[in-house]
C-alpha cells in the first residue's frame, strides 16, 4: 500500500471542489488593476482551421499551432481573473464567447500529441469517437471546470450544462473508461502523469459526477501517482531538470492539494515522507540566482521563477528555505513563466497572496549547502567563494535526455561561465528517431571530452559510473557513456573542487586510438595564451601542451535566446593525453 493510499483508505468519502472568487478581492489595488488592464485588452479568441492543425505533420513546426491555441486559453484565464475580482459582470458576455470558442473545437489535443502510442508517428487529423488525454486536453479541461466553478451564478445556465457535458465526453469518460501511457502499468513515467493527473482531478471534482464516477476517478488517480512517486528516486533529483520540476514534483503537490480539497484530508503524513520533501526541495538545491537554475538534458538555464504552488509546497513539506523562495519571487512577479494561462495556478498562487507576501517580509538565514549530490542522477553541486560549480553522471536514457554524461558547468558571481545550452524551439525532430541529430542533445556540444569519431551515444545502456563522490570531488568513470569500440580502452574524469584557492581541477584519464577533444561552451570568446585560455572571471590552464581553436555559435533560435544572446562560443582543445586542467576564479571571495 502506498502513501496516499494509507492516508486515504479506500472507503474515504469524496466531495465536490469549488473555488471561490471571493479570495480575489483582497489584492492589493495594483494587482487587481493589473489584471482588470490585461483582460480589457482581449477583445477576442482566434480560429484554428484543419489546416493549421495538420500543419505540423507536414511541415513538423509546432510553434505556428501553439500560439494561438494558448493564446485562446491565455485570454480566458484572464477575463475570468477579472471577473472574479471586479465582479460586476462587465466581462460575462466575452467570457462565454470564450467558453464557446473552446467548447467549438473539435478536439483539444495539440497535433504533436495527436497518437495512441508514445512516440510513435502522430495522426494529422483527430479522431472525435476517441478523446486523447494529452497535456493540453487536460489543462482545458481545467480552466473550463475552473471557469465555471469560480464564475457559476455568472454564466448563461445552458451554456453551462453543455461545459459540464463536453467535459464529461472529453475528459471524466476517456480517463474512466480508456487507459493512456502516462497512467502508468505499461511504459516509463515522466512529468505527463502527475500534470495530466492534476488537471483531470480539477475537473472531476468540480463536476456533479456519481459517487462511482468519483471513486473511480480518485483510484485511478492514486494508481497512477502511486506509481510516479516510486519511480522517483529517494534523493528527490528530477532527471529532466529543473524547468521540468514545475510540471513534475509541483504538479505532483497539485494532484495532493486536490486530493485533500476533495476528500476533506490534509494527507499530512504524505507531506511528511522523506523523499516527498526531497522532490520539493530539488528545485532550492539546484538555484543559482533569480530565475536561473543549473540545467541539463532539455532544460533551460532560466528555469522560471518559483510561485504560491512552490510556497504551498514548501509548506505542506516544512522547508523554510522553499517557501521564503517562493515568496520572494511571487512578490516580484505572481504570474506563472510558461503555464500563464493555467486558471488553477494563478488562482493558487492570487488566493493566497497576502500570506505569501507576509512570508516575503520575513528574514533569515537561507545558505545553501557547500556540496549537494543526487545519486540518482549522478549530479554533483559544489559551492564557495562565489562559485557554483556541477557536474553530470546519470545515464543517458534518462527523459528529456541530452547526450551529456560528465559534463561540467560554471557559475562565478552568478555569472554563466561554462554553460549547457540548453534545447531548441521543440519540432518534430525533437521528438523523433533524428533527435541526436540535433548539436544541442550531442556531447559534442556539451562541456565533455570526446574522441571523435566516437562521441556519447543514446541510451539507458550508455552510463557514468561514480567511482568516488565527497564534498571536494568526484570520479566518474565514463568509457560506457561511448559506442564499444576497441580505439577507446579507458576514460575517467575526476573534478576536484579547492575551496580554498577556488580552483577546479579536471583530471583526464583515459586510453584512446583517437585523438582526445575536450568542448568548452562560454558566452564569451576567450583570450589564448600557449596553454592558458581566459575570461574575464576564470581562465584554464593546461599541465601538458594542447592545440585549440574557437568557434561562434549564432543563436537564432527563439526558446534559446531567452537565455543566451545572439552568439556564444565553443572552443575545441585537442589534449595529446591524459592530463589535469586547471579552473582558476578570478576575483574576491563571495561565499554562496
Amino acid at each position: 500500500m502506498g502513501l496516499i493510499d494509507k492516508a486515504l483508505g479506500r472507503d474515504v468519502s469524496i466531495g465536490r471542489i469549488s473555488f471561490s472568487p471571493a479570495s480575489l478581492r483582497t489584492l492589493p489595488e495594483n494587482i487587481k488593476a493589473d489584471i482588470i488592464k490585461r483582460a480589457e485588452s482581449v477583445d477576442s479568441f482566434p480560429y484554428l482551421p484543419l489546416s493549421l492543425y495538420r500543419d505540423y505533420s507536414k511541415t513538423g513546426n509546432r510553434a505556428r499551432f501553439e500560439k494561438p491555441y494558448f493564446e485562446k486559453r491565455r485570454n480566458l484565464t484572464e477575463l475570468v481573473l477579472a471577473e472574479a475580482i471586479e465582479d460586476k459582470g462587465r466581462f460575462a458576455d466575452i467570457i462565454e464567447e470564450g467558453i464557446w470558442s473552446l467548447l467549438s473545437e473539435p478536439a483539444w489535443t495539440i497535433p504533436p500529441h495527436n497518437t495512441y502510442v508514445r512516440d510513435q508517428e502522430t495522426l494529422d487529423t483527430p479522431l472525435l469517437e476517441r478523446p486523447i488525454l494529452d497535456l493540453f486536453q487536460c489543462e482545458t479541461g481545467e480552466i473550463l471546470a475552473m471557469t465555471i466553478s469560480m464564475l457559476s451564478q455568472k454564466l448563461n445556465p445552458v451554456l453551462k450544462m453543455d461545459v459540464e457535458h463536453v467535459l464529461r465526453e472529453n475528459i471524466v469518460k476517456p480517463y474512466i473508461e480508456d487507459h493512456f501511457w502516462w497512467m502508468g502499468a505499461d511504459g516509463d513515467m515522466n512529468n505527463w502523469s502527475p500534470w495530466c493527473t492534476q488537471n483531470v482531478l480539477i475537473t472531476a471534482f468540480s463536476l456533479p459526477l456519481t459517487e462511482k464516477e468519483n471513486r473511480k476517478v480518485l483510484f485511478t488517480a492514486i494508481d497512477t501517482l502511486e506509481s510516479y512517486i516510486n519511480s522517483y528516486p529517494d534523493d528527490g533529483g528530477c532527471d529532466e531538470g529543473a524547468s521540468y520540476y514545475h510540471a513534475a514534483a509541483l504538479a505532483l503537490w497539485g494532484c495532493l492539494y486536490i486530493i485533500s480539497k476533495a476528500t476533506a484530508n490534509s494527507l499530512s503524513s504524505v507531506f511528511a515522507d522523506k523523499k516527498i520533501k526531497a522532490m520539493a526541495e530539488y528545485i532550492e538545491k539546484v538555484h543559482i540566482a533569480d530565475d536561473i537554475y543549473l540545467n541539463f538534458a532539455d532544460c533551460s538555464p532560466k528555469a522560471g521563477h518559483l510561485t504560491g504552488r512552490e510556497y504551498l509546497f514548501g509548506k505542506a513539506v516544512a522547508s523554510n528555505a522553499l517557501m521564503h523562495h517562493a515568496a520572494q519571487d511571487t512578490i516580484k512577479d505572481w504570474r506563472e513563466d510558461d503555464n500563464n494561462y493555467n486558471l488553477f495556478y494563478a488562482y493558487i498562487t492570487l488566493s493566497n497572496y497576502g500570506e505569501i507576501a507576509r512570508e516575503a517580509e520575513k528574514t533569515g538565514d537561507f545558505t545553501k549547502p557547500a556540496f549537494t549530490a543526487f545519486s540518482s542522477t549522478g549530479l554533483a553541486i559544489y559551492r564557495g567563494r562565489g562559485i557554483v560549480f556541477a557536474i553530470k553522471g546519470g545515464n543517458n536514457g534518462e527523459s528529456h535526455n541530452h547526450n551529456d554524461l560528465g559534463s561540467i558547468t560554471l557559475y562565478i558571481d552568478n555569472t554563466p561561465c561554462l554553460i549547457d545550452i540548453g534545447v531548441e524551439t521543440y519540432t518534430k525532430t525533437t521528438f523523433s528517431p533524428e533527435r541526436y541529430t540535433l548539436s544541442p542533445m550531442r556531447s559534442t556540444y556539451h562541456n565533455t571530452l570526446n574522441f571523435p569519431p566516437l562521441e556519447e551515444a543514446a541510451g539507458s545502456g550508455y552510463k557514468a559510473e561514480i567511482l568516488s563522490l565527497d564534498d571536494t570531488s568526484i570520479s566518474l568513470d565514463l568509457v560506457k557513456a561511448f559506442p564499444e569500440s576497441k580505439e577507446l580502452r579507458k576514460y575517467r574524469r575526476t573534478a576536484t573542487f579547492d575551496r580554498d584557492k577556488g580552483v577546479i581541477s579536471i583530471n583526464e584519464d583515459f586510453d584512446s586510438d583517437n585523438p582526445a577533444v575536450l568542448s568548452l561552451l562560454t558566452l564569451l570568446k576567450p583570450e589564448e595564451n600557449g596553454n592558458t585560455l581566459s575570461w574575464p572571471l576564470f581562465t584554464i590552464s593546461f599541465t601538458e601542451p594542447v592545440t585549440h581553436k574557437t568557434e561562434t555559435m549564432e543563436i537564432t533560435d527563439a526558446r534559446l535566446r531567452k537565455a543566451w544572446p545572439e552568439r556564444i562560443y565553443r572552443t575545441l582543445v585537442t589534449l595529446p593525453g591524459p592530463q589535469t586542467w586547471n579552473i582558476i576564479a578570478k576575483g574576491e571571495d563571495n561565499e554562496n
